[in-house]
């Protein structure tokens, strides 16, 4: 218990434990009120019209009438699509041939061209959604006139024309919001910098200085020293959380009880780990470097950009020594999705299978710096005896 008191003095007296409670209150304030739109209504879409008809400018009328879809531009005669993408005035441009109406008409299949700019992918999706669904719909239209001129009633060619009705729906993040998403990556990359930085140095703050020997006859007080940084990064993470609900809207659906568990888990876990990456630095400085070796693996790795289930099985597989990865699985699982902790006991097993492999390598790292001091010592006697 001596160490864990030492170890929150130290963080209470400087300015880390404002730093771990104040950034990530403020950078989830800032991207919940950046990302507060989850969704683009009315994409400016620029529409080449070779037809020229009655019918192509009530498609016009129609594709503008939708609230994706803002026809900010007509043009008349034949223009390079590429030209009106360049500057990104337009996120699509739907062109309509020559002749479309008159093979409306005959029955007779016309190609529309429709080039979308997927470098702004997240911002296309319902405007995609939206032109698919004004032309199937007139597709429709026409064929149920044809139908019902040959003497079908229109329960009939309701069956035919939509004979299989899809009923979609998007669960738990209907509008892709991204604070679900980037925004809570990032965040998780500033905790795990904030944690990971306060708790790498912690061995070689120690061995400078000149303490480490003493601390090691108490095996579990280096332990203890990560859970002040633990329970300061629990709470930063639910302050945060509240804030990128109330700003930006974010869905959180767990019960604040429930989550503390996991949530102090992963701090605990992150703070282990770092510890490893750093034991056996001579100093804090050069302890620091070693932060990257846990952030990059653990933003590529661990779900936060890229779905583990598309990388490939042997790095799946290097995915579950991450705590981050855990991390994810109650987020989504409980956070957003709102399940019970009842219903995550294997993740919770495999939480704490990697937090026991953690403290049996850092017990196994205090075996070997312990025999690494006794044989130091050892051979300091007998170089005095010579030296006299």
């Amino acid at each position: 218990m001596k160490a864990f008191i030492e170890e929150w003095k130290l963080l209470i007296s400087g300015k880390l434990v404002f730093v771990m409670l104040l950034v990530p209150i403020v950078v989830s304030a800032s991207l919940g009120f950046v990302f507060k739109n989850n969704q683009l209504n009315d994409a400016s879409v620029a529409v080449v019209d070779l037809d020229h008809s009655n019918y192509s400018r009530q498609l016009i009328n129609k594709l503008n009438a939708s609230q994706y879809i803002d026809v900010r531009y007509v043009q008349e005669n034949e223009a390079d699509p590429n030209l009106l993408l360049y500057n990104e005035k337009f996120f699509a441009v739907i062109y309509l041939p020559a002749g479309l109406e008159e093979n409306r008409v005959k029955g007779v299949q016309s190609n529309i061209g429709f080039y979308v700019d997927n470098t702004v992918g997240l911002a296309t999706g319902n405007l995609r959604s939206a032109v698919t669904e004004i032309i199937a719909t007139e597709n429709a239209m026409l064929a149920g006139s044809g139908l019902k001129g040959m003497g079908m009633s229109d329960s009939q060619v309701t069956g035919l024309t939509s004979n299989m009705l899809l009923q979609q729906r998007l669960l738990y993040n209907p509008t892709n919001v991204t604070l679900m998403t980037s925004v809570m990556g990032f965040m998780n990359t500033i905790m795990i910098s904030l944690i990971g930085a306060a708790t790498l140095t912690i061995v070689p703050r120690l061995r400078e200085e000149g303490r480490l020997k003493e601390e090691l006859q108490h095996s579990y007080g280096l332990i203890l020293r990560v859970i002040p940084y633990a329970v300061v990064g629990c709470v930063s993470f639910f302050l945060s959380i509240g804030l990128l609900k109330q700003i930006g809207g974010l869905r959180f659906e767990a019960n604040v009880w429930q989550m503390s568990i996991p949530f102090l888990m992963y701090t605990i876990t992150l703070g282990l780990f770092a510890m490893v990456l750093g034991w056996s630095a001579a100093n804090p400085g050069k302890a620091s470097p070693r932060l990257m070796l846990l952030i990059l693996p653990s933003f590529m790795l661990s779900g936060a950009q890229l779905p583990v289930a598309m990388l490939p099985p042997s790095l799946q597989y290097v995915s579950n020594i991450l705590p981050l990865t855990w991390h994810f699985k109650f987020l989504r699982g409980m956070g957003f999705k709102g399940g019970s902790l009842k219903y995550f006991i294997p993740e919770v097993g495999g939480f704490l299978i990697l937090l026991s492999a953690l403290l049996l390598l850092i017990f196994i790292l205090i075996a070997l710096e312990k025999r690494k001091l006794a044989k130091s010592e050892d051979a300091a006697v007998v170089v005095e005896p010579v030296l006299h």
